[in-house]
């Protein structure tokens, strides 16, 4: 791959270059992965947070505000996400290309620097974080936490995942639980954070065109300090049980949520990775899909039915707003229409359909450098790394005999219902 290049800077600690010209700022991020536990995701979320507020150089907004400016207005951001059974923590730095300063400065190396000092040189109380700030950022995390209970189709989809995958990492939420985040103490963050430094993976991510070399010497002298242990880290497929799990839940919703999860025992190390993909966009990815033209449009059953893959674990989502008394309708003609796909019920039209959306997403992940940047990170703990072109062509080579075979292999695990009204008989 041209554009791509990864090496081990030292055990656990890579860097990854993806070389873009067109832009004209550039992005530096520290990618931490970690296993995701019960016991540990509330404090690493808040970590995370507070790592993003300030350091010991600039302990405050205004200080760190006043040096991002410097560095010709930079802008800093975290994210904590779920990526298989990892937790994914990531600071990141986006600024100005190093072609474009007016004095010639190497900013590459000064966006690394400061993001190095937010990493290893955190502000801190002894053997604590600051009081104050672990107060702000629980009240943000917390709020951020409600705000997704409140987005009542993003909830119904998180509890469909912990009812179906209770017994598997995947089914513990990226945040934690507010419980959880509610005891954390400026202590365990301190643990928390000396830990992540010595147990993660973690990938050093430069995208656009700043100097990746200078930036993993940065990171290389910084991490040469701590004494490491990286741990084992790797995503299990998602195995379903013998029974299908079905949980209904009421809440106050003027529409009903339907969501249902199915395995299909192919993940990132299968040769059928590709074949999985189409397959569920397909069934519930477009327009053109079988959920949204039979299910949605044909016999109105809900407001709309999308399905989703998670190439990670294996799994299969379809979420659906409807009304209370067509629950179990839409359920069986989602069913109806995955059995459909089971016996080659597939047109020319909805495989070409679904093929041309991959190649336009394709071309939207280019058309900025967070997007680049997202697109191979999502990719780091696969067998191998595409870029979105190569990932395109590879779909668009998929048959419809693999397609068949592909859904031959989808099962139902889970079914979750959000509803005000009363069951259906």
């Amino acid at each position: 791959m041209e554009n791509f290049s990864r090496r081990e800077l030292d055990s656990g600690i890579f860097l990854n270059s993806v070389k873009d010209e067109r832009f004209k700022t550039g992005r530096i991020s520290a990618n931490i992965s970690t296993p995701l536990r019960e016991n540990t995701a509330a404090e690493n979320a808040l970590l995370i947070q507070l790592l993003g507020r300030s350091c010991k150089a600039y302990p405050d907004y205004i200080s760190l505000n006043r040096e991002m400016n410097r560095l010709y207005g930079a802008s800093l951001s975290t994210q904590c996400a779920k990526l298989g059974d990892l937790q994914q923590l990531s600071l990141s730095m986006t600024g100005l290309d190093d072609r474009y300063t007016l004095n010639g400065e190497k900013l590459s190396k000064e966006l690394a620097g400061l993001l190095c000092k937010m990493l290893f040189e955190p502000k801190r109380e002894g053997e604590a974080f600051s009081s104050y700030d672990t107060e702000q950022e629980r009240r943000k995390l917390l709020e951020t936490m409600q705000a997704e209970i409140n987005e009542k189709r993003s909830y119904a989809i998180t509890r469909c995942v912990g009812i179906m995958c209770e017994n598997d990492s995947f089914g513990i939420r990226k945040y934690g639980s507010p419980e959880q985040l509610k005891s954390v103490t400026p202590k365990q963050l301190y643990s928390a954070w000396q830990r992540l430094l010595s147990t993660s993976v973690v990938n050093i991510m430069v995208a656009g065109e700043l100097d990746a070399d200078a930036v993993g010497e940065l990171f290389k002298s910084e991490f040469n300090k701590i004494e490491r242990a990286p741990e084992n880290i790797e995503t299990k497929m998602f195995k379903r049980d013998d029974k299908v799990k079905e949980e209904t839940e009421r809440q106050n919703v003027a529409q009903s949520k339907l969501v249902m999860g199915f395995s299909c025992g192919i993940n990132v190390n299968d040769d059928r990775v590709d074949a999985a993909k189409l397959m569920a966009i397909i069934l519930g990815g477009t327009p053109s899909s079988k959920l949204f033209v039979n299910v949605r449009e044909k016999q109105s059953l809900c407001y709309y039915c999308a399905s989703s893959y998670n190439r990670q674990k294996g799994i299969i989502l379809v979420d659906s707003g409807v009304e209370n008394q067509n629950i179990e309708k839409a359920k069986n003609e989602i069913l109806n229409q995955i059995e459909q796909m089971k016996l080659g019920n597939i047109t020319d039209f909805e495989i070409s359909a679904a093929k041309l959306a991959v190649e336009d997403s394709s071309g939207m992940v280019t058309d900025s450098i967070s997007a680049i940047e997202s697109f191979y990170i999502s990719q780091i703990f696969e067998n191998e790394i595409l870029s979105p072109q190569e990932a395109a062509k590879r779909i668009s080579a998929v048959t419809k005999e693999q397609i068949i075979e592909a859904a031959s292999c989808v099962e139902l695990a889970a079914v979750y219902v959000l509803t005000n009204g009363e069951a259906e008989k």
